[in-house]
């Protein structure tokens, strides 16, 4: 169906308005889709599919926010303080290893600027 013809049939002004304007204007589409060779199980197919997926989608996104709220996996909080505060330790070593990292590679890079520095004098 082209876009004239779409338009043709939406701009109908004889069509009455509310549900009834609806429903006809839905018959006067499927004449339209019928006449060009198409069929109105395809559009009713295409509808149910649309709402299945929506409704999938919908049930989806509800699953997903319903298990939002976080669960407490220690019931004992010395527990729970010393297993933070290991995570703390380590997180402190690897950024320590870090700086150590950036250090060692500034007093490199130094060492050789000064080397070329002193070639170039």
């Amino acid at each position: 169906m082209t876009l004239e013809e779409l338009e043709a049939i939406s701009n109908d002004t004889t069509l009455p308005a509310g549900d009834a304007g609806a429903k006809e204007l839905i018959g006067k589409l499927e004449l339209a889709h019928e006449a060009r060779g198409g069929s109105s199980r395809k559009i009713y197919v295409s509808w149910i599919t649309g709402i299945a997926a929506t409704f999938i989608l919908m049930l989806g996104i509800g699953l997903a926010l319903e298990n939002r709220s976080p669960k407490d996996t220690f019931d004992d909080p010395a527990l729970a303080y010393a297993q933070v505060q290991e995570v703390f330790r380590m997180i402190g070593s690897g950024v320590q290893q870090g700086r150590d990292a950036v250090a060692e590679s500034g007093e490199m890079i130094s060492y050789e600027m000064e080397k070329s520095i002193s070639k170039i004098r």
